[in-house]
């Protein structure tokens, strides 16, 4: 099928304010010390809903990998091609999780001035190792918990960006660049396999991309269908498996996540996949869930030191009191929101401006050699082939 106008997706950007919200929820209720008293407070109800909630991060991935196969799509094979789009990516991803990395750096050495808190201490090589996001690979003190999932997110494109090169190189020319577009496809898919089979091998993969893999290629899919890379039936097959799988996951495998965040990842993959076949991909959600969606990287970055620190806080006060855990629980969830506004404003926004700058060197780069060229004439060497990004990066 034809992809949609170019622009954002609102209704997946709402999908991501959903998840966001999610993690959240779910790191309020389990993170603090006073989860026992607020697992007794709130009703089994919400009790549930909290636990599940924590599967917003399986619907980032499939996100991801819908965004990532649409913004590679005319991703160019050289290697300067792949280089230019992973630094696109790391403007756009890298100063707000700097800034995060720095504030828990700084809250640590806080908490050592407080009597009886717990506290942590990260050295300057578990920092670096942190900015590099290698903390899971080799063991170092993670500074942000939640990074787990930025470590994967970058080995996931850098994989693309891998198999893009390598099929340049097996099948080089433009007029290869469908097959060459197929070629990535089959390799992300066969890795997709891979992905799925271990859990029935005792296994979740640790911290390289392959344990989740199948989430983002799910995502990747559905974003190749709509491009036209990929028939329909593809994609409706892709959906079965995937499906019966997370069925076999959770009657028989055994390392699976008694959360159901495979069903989670499941569902998301077919939510966006309808929203393409009905044609409704343009619909436009409130402006309030559309805002949360534009939070949702800042929020996923700030909420859990934000809840750690108003928690513990609240804890040092009050103890068990049910009234004191609830009210933490409220004031956690609002300074959160509120912290979240100002790193997108003032950290989030502006690294967006730069990465959109950086495409916008290339346009103009290129737009310049193609003047060179007609000015050198025919007979003269051609510029070299360029490579076009024309969308949001994420």
């Amino acid at each position: 099928m034809k992809p949609p106008p170019a622009g954002r997706f609102l209704p997946i950007d709402a999908m991501r304010g959903a998840a966001s919200v999610s993690v959240l929820l779910f790191h309020l209720f389990r993170s603090p010390p006073q989860a026992d008293v607020l697992a007794a407070t709130f009703p089994a109800f919400w009790v549930t809903v909290s636990d599940l909630a924590r599967s917003g991060v399986a619907v980032f991935f499939v996100i991801s990998g819908f965004v990532i196969a649409y913004t590679t799509r005319d991703l160019g094979t050289r290697a300067r091609d792949g280089a230019r789009f992973a630094l696109r990516r790391q403007v756009r991803l890298d100063p707000p999780y700097y800034v995060m990395i720095a504030v828990v750096v700084a809250l640590s050495g806080l908490e050592r001035l407080v009597p009886g808190l717990e506290t942590r201490s990260f050295s300057a090589g578990d920092v670096l190792l942190n900015m590099v996001y290698l903390q899971d690979i080799v063991g170092a003190e993670p500074v942000l918990a939640v990074a787990w999932t930025l470590c994967l997110e970058v080995q996931f494109y850098l994989v693309v960006v891998l198999l893009v090169w390598i099929t340049g190189r097996v099948l080089p020319g433009p007029a290869r660049t469908a097959a060459r577009g197929l070629a990535v496809s089959v390799a992300a898919i066969a890795l997709g396999v891979v992905s799925l089979a271990l859990p029935f091998l005792g296994t979740d993969g640790g911290p390289w991309f392959i344990g989740t893999w199948w989430m983002f290629c799910y995502g990747a899919v559905v974003a190749w269908f709509m491009i036209g890379r990929l028939p329909f039936a593809v994609v409706v097959a892709a959906s079965a498996v995937v499906g019966l799988w997370c069925l076999a996951v959770t009657l028989w495998a055994p390392v699976a996540d008694p959360w159901g965040s495979h069903w989670f990842a499941w569902l998301t993959g077919v939510t966006i996949l309808a929203l393409l076949v009905t044609r409704t991909m343009s619909w436009r959600p409130p402006r309030a869930v559309l805002y949360l969606g534009t939070l949702s990287y800042s929020l996923y970055l700030v909420h859990l030191p934000v809840v750690d620190t108003v928690m513990a806080g609240a804890y040092k006060v009050t103890g068990e009191s049910a009234a004191g855990a609830l009210a933490a629980y409220v004031v956690a969830g609002a300074v959160a929101f509120g912290a979240a506004a100002i790193l997108h404003r003032w950290v989030e926004t502006p690294a967006m401006h730069w990465a959109t700058r950086l495409k916008d060197v290339d346009r103009h780069t290129l737009r310049a050699a193609l003047v060179r060229t007609r000015r050198r004439g025919p007979t003269d060497s051609p510029a070299p082939e360029p490579a076009v990004v024309r969308d949001d990066d994420g």
